[in-house]
């Protein structure tokens, strides 16, 4: 498998102009500090290095983005992070390879991202490992059944590509109708989708609707978002139907606005979403996860943002747990020190009973860097 996706790739830079190949990249520098499973203090220094190449020749265009990815310190040392690292990618084409696993370094290299894609007219043919990204929602997004991301997560802006294939038909300036299939791998615990969405905007007002199947699940979803007094309103919905199992639903509601005053020149960025679980109960990790999954039925998130200077920005995150006192605080100070370089210092802050959401979470202190090329 990874022999063919080498070979295939390669033909495809070969075959495109040299004109019409562009390259950047990406350096990452996460500097960590938590604790372990054991319970003891950890400090862990992530490094990552991602290379990208696009192309374009006709109707056709492409995409290949290449990880690498250094993992050094106490997390590499931790009996969970050995187990883990142990289980098969969950994707189905296996892309990852481990260059180095010591006692304390591991290193790995990946296909993050490869596909090609066919456009011609209101068609477009897209195939291959690719970002799925459904959902309006600022914090949680149930109708993203392919890359459901914890807003807890360390990087919840890292997204796991899908190996699918899919086909988007734009019938209108603003409608389309986009069909998605990816196959199932039981070894990689990769569930079998294919999912209908259809698209369109009504003035102020972008609608969404989804329908397939997930696994052993039948699904429908919808996702509205629309101008309200100023700020955005944004309703996001997934009702699913297990062969095994009672039916249930997720959903996220919430609304966001920026506040714009003599005092707040900038503009204060506010946001407040609600998330309700209809099947709570986090998997174990051999199991499946295509779907969100918290312990509590009911969950409260804040955001907001501000610009203190032209370089400095300051970002807050609250998730609060409805049924008992426990809460995760993220806030995240971000300095521009160039055109391409941001460095950033956030926590992770969880509080409360043991019985609320947040308890199984540990506190964190990072220091991130990220230079663009």
């Amino acid at each position: 498998m990874r022999r063919a996706a080498v070979v295939c790739l390669a033909g495809l830079l070969l075959s495109a102009p040299a004109h019409a190949i562009e390259f950047s990249g990406q350096y990452t520098n996460l500097l960590f500090h938590t604790r372990g499973s054991l319970g003891q203090a950890i400090t862990t220094d992530l490094n990552r290095l991602r290379l990208r190449l696009e192309g374009a020749e006709g109707p056709f265009s492409w995409e290949v983005v290449y990880d690498n990815e250094i993992l050094w310190g106490g997390l590499v040392r931790d009996p969970l992070f050995q187990t883990l690292s142990a289980l098969p990618p969950r994707t189905w084409a296996d892309l990852t390879a481990t260059i180095l696993d010591s006692g304390a370094v591991n290193w790995q290299h990946t296909l993050y991202r490869g596909w090609l894609q066919y456009e011609e007219g209101p068609l477009q043919i897209t195939a291959g490992r690719q970002r799925m990204a459904w959902g309006s929602g600022r914090i949680w997004n149930p109708t993203d059944r392919f890359n459901p991301v914890d807003p807890t997560a360390l990087e919840p802006e890292q997204k796991t590509g899908v190996d699918a294939g899919v086909v988007v038909w734009r019938y209108s300036e603003s409608a389309t109708v986009q069909a998605v299939v990816t196959p199932g791998r039981q070894a990689h615990d990769v569930s079998r989708k294919w999912i209908l969405r259809w698209q369109d905007t009504f003035g102020e007002t972008d609608v969404a609707l989804l329908g397939g199947r997930i696994g052993e699940e039948d699904v429908f979803g919808l996702d509205i978002t629309g101008n309200v007094a100023d700020g955005t309103a944004r309703v996001e919905l997934m009702q699913a139907w297990p062969v095994q199992g009672k039916a249930y639903m997720q959903l996220s509601a919430g609304y966001d606005y920026t506040l714009i005053n003599p005092w707040l020149p900038a503009g204060l960025y506010l946001a407040i979403e609600y998330f309700y679980n209809g099947a709570p109960g986090v998997a174990a990790p051999a199991v499946p996860v295509d779907r969100l999954q918290t312990l509590k039925r009911s969950l409260l998130g804040f955001m907001a943002g501000y610009d203190l200077t032209p370089l400095w920005r300051l970002d807050l995150l609250l998730l609060a747990d409805t049924s008992a006192p426990s809460v995760f605080f993220m806030p995240q100070l971000t300095w521009s020190a160039a055109n391409n370089i941001d460095i950033g210092l956030f926590a992770q802050l969880p509080a409360g009973t043991q019985t609320g959401e947040f308890a199984r979470f540990d506190e964190l202190l990072a220091l991130r860097m990220d230079w663009y090329f």
